[in-house]
């Protein structure tokens, strides 16, 4: 509890001095946040809303069950996290141990991998938009599995030790139709786009008052939002592709806070940030070794 309290008066400080400096700065203000609004328009929402309104649908329908045998529960927990993005991998996790289907345990193991960045983002923003080359985007894709992978492996030993994981259904007792996944995918998407603009121009302010590195800044905007820092990493030159690759294994603050309104203290935070932890630290290493 001392731990959290420090936490909290660390971020009001944070906060009050963020305030103050817009205050004084206030076109800096208007402006960052008329540009985070546009990358949301043109980048966020096109690269995961529609995949999080067939996600919905998809983990519900049958077939989902019949796949879920074969390849179990955790397999096709990863594989729609990864191609629809986080927070995708928190909601199905809170979805399934509401209905019954997991134990909460089990939700907060799912929790700890399945919330990346969506194959959508790393092949169309990253790979071609901003390095203009898919191979890029293929291969952050291909460290961030492996990252996700010895996440899981690293868990589930620390979860479950040398228990078997328990069996489990995905799909619901009723389907979902378009209606509904598109008015609780809408709410999402304006939580992810808050958490985007807010720290895009946080980030930016602190790296305009301290005057940071180009580098120091795309590291200071990945560790608060992964997208602005996949940005920022273009201009970096040799050590782009690493920072891009922390800032995809970590996931930034932003993701971390939405990973914690999905769950809404259903769930225990502790799993997500100790997998993606291990998620950040091989994805980053794997950038380094092979990059």
């Amino acid at each position: 509890m001392k731990i959290k309290r420090i936490i909290y008066t660390l971020s009001d400080i944070a906060a009050a001095m963020l305030f103050v400096y817009l205050l004084i700065f206030p076109e800096y203000a208007s402006d960052s946040t008329r540009e985070a609004l546009e990358f949301c328009a043109g980048t966020l929402i096109p690269s995961l809303f529609i995949y999080m309104v067939l996600s919905k649908i998809v983990i519900t329908h049958p077939f989902t069950d019949k796949l879920m045998s074969i390849a179990g529960c955790e397999a096709v927990a990863l594989i729609t996290g990864a191609l629809c993005g986080a927070p995708v991998g928190a909601k199905n996790a809170l979805s399934l141990y509401e209905s019954g289907r997991i134990s909460k345990r089990h939700a907060e193991y799912l929790l700890s991998f399945t919330n990346n960045t969506s194959v959508s983002f790393l092949l169309g923003f990253v790979g071609l938009g901003i390095s203009g080359d898919m191979r890029v985007g293929i291969r952050l894709l291909f460290f961030q599995l492996i990252g996700s992978l010895c996440a899981a492996i690293i868990m589930k030993l620390v979860i479950f030790g040398k228990e078997s994981l328990p069996k489990c259904r995905f799909a619901t007792s009723e389907r979902v139709g378009l209606r509904e996944s598109l008015a609780d995918s809408v709410q999402t998407m304006l939580v992810i786009c808050a958490c985007a603009v807010f720290f895009i121009v946080a980030s930016g302010a602190v790296a305009s008052a301290i005057s940071l590195s180009p580098c120091a800044e795309a590291l200071l905007r990945s560790a608060l939002e992964f997208s602005s820092g996949c940005a920022a990493a273009a201009k970096c030159g040799d050590q782009s592709f690493v920072i891009t690759a922390f800032a995809i294994g970590g996931g930034g603050l932003s993701i971390a806070l939405q990973v914690k309104s999905v769950t809404a203290g259903k769930l225990s935070f502790r799993p997500y940030l100790a997998g993606k932890a291990v998620t950040c630290a091989v994805t980053t290493a794997l950038s380094v070794i092979f990059g």
